[in-house]
């Protein structure tokens, strides 16, 4: 099978990282927060931003006085490094009618780009039952997606994004503790529905998918427990009980005592 190299490849969790056919360059070499922002908020948006828009992407509330010189140093500096990496860096960070846009060459890759397209995948295979389809994605997507997305960095785009990638994040562990399930791994179901609750504690999904595990393992008095633990979730935190669903599991758990 021929495998194609991507022209460009974009790693924006963990360290940021950019591989052209010439070369690569990192977080050292854009030297600033800002310039992190710029170039993430580019490349996942895909469509053109103005300058005052990208600007408070960028600053925010700290707006400098000479935004408008510091952003074109910005781009020309994003610009440099991508024509270091042998990559046509004006068709790929273009400039028109005062906004900005990154146009990702044949074969080009982003690592987020390719967990949510990995994921999208894996739900559809998830929906067929079809876990063997679906795990190689999920795994993959959660891989990428517990990564931290520009580390070190704060700002309310970079914290929308990175709810989005949480988001995205538990939906690949509830696919992945779902699927084990059904393989017949209860424990490595357990350790995923585990890591789900830890990252969204306030959604009942992961408690009921742990619960099911332990079921399934024939440990109805952990059910139980994980059961108390989404109720003391509930009533303190949303002020209410459990959905009619995680009840019934609770349910199960008394008859299997």
């Amino acid at each position: 099978m021929l495998v194609v190299r991507p022209s460009l490849s974009i790693f924006l969790t963990g360290r940021l990282v950019v591989e052209g056919p010439a070369g690569t360059f990192g977080e050292a070499d854009l030297a600033g927060k800002q310039a992190r922002v710029a170039l993430a908020s580019l490349t996942l948006e895909r469509v053109p931003i103005d300058r005052d828009r990208l600007a408070d992407m960028i600053w925010g509330e700290e707006l400098p006085d000479q935004w408008s010189s510091s952003l074109n140093v910005l781009i020309s500096k994003i610009r440099s490094l991508l024509a270091r990496c042998g990559l046509d860096a004006k068709a790929i960070l273009t400039s028109s009618g005062g906004a900005y846009a990154v146009n990702l060459p044949p074969q080009g890759w982003v690592d987020v780009e390719d967990a949510v397209r990995r994921l999208d995948r894996a739900d559809a295979a998830a929906r067929r039952r079809d876990w063997m389809s679906a795990l190689p994605e999920a795994t993959v997507a959660s891989s990428i997606l517990r990564r931290p997305f520009l580390g070190g960095v704060e700002g309310e785009w970079v914290d929308a994004r990175r709810r989005r990638l949480q988001a995205d994040l538990y939906h690949a562990y509830v696919l992945l503790a779902e699927g084990w399930i059904d393989r017949g791994n209860e424990q490595l179901s357990i350790t995923i529905a585990d890591q789900a609750i830890t990252l969204d504690p306030l959604r009942e999904t992961a408690y009921r998918l742990l619960m099911e595990a332990e079921l399934s393992r024939g440990d109805s008095f952990a059910a139980l427990s994980t059961f108390k633990r989404c109720e003391e979730m509930c009533r303190a935190e949303l002020g209410a009980a459990p959905s009619r669903a995680t009840v019934e599991l609770a349910e199960r758990s008394r008859q299997g005592t």
